[in-house]
């Protein structure tokens, strides 16, 4: 863990320059284009939330409670029980949003970087 807090004060501290960017741009002309293509990619690929199952149902052990000394203890078990499985909604067409708005950025000269600055 401290070797992960030492990477990164010296990552953050060197500074670096992750996103969109083209030569000669700024960040006005960069903000109007990308929800320029935003607004592209989502006519080509509106929200479509769907259902999926993120975890699988199962049954919990059963357990046994006993109660008493040596000589007189009374035991009781209990039975383990049903738990359902869990599901979550997601957007099906986020993936290829995003793809289509990089392809437009791209289209319009910008490139994606990640690195130090």
């Amino acid at each position: 863990m401290k070797k992960i807090i030492i990477f990164l004060s010296i990552f953050l501290q060197a500074g670096c320059a992750i996103g969109w960017s083209r030569p000669g741009g700024t960040e006005m002309e960069l903000s109007l284009d990308r929800f320029t293509c935003e607004q592209q990619a989502a006519r080509m690929y509106p929200r479509m939330m769907v259902q999926r199952q993120v975890g699988g149902g199962y049954l919990t052990p059963s357990r046994t409670e006993c109660r008493g000394n040596e000589n007189r203890s009374s035991c009781v078990t209990y039975p383990g029980q049903y738990v359902p499985p869990v599901f979550a909604f997601e957007d099906a067409n986020a993936f290829n949003r995003n793809d289509a708005v990089s392809g437009c950025l791209r289209s319009m000269g910008y490139e994606f970087h990640m690195g130090f600055k």
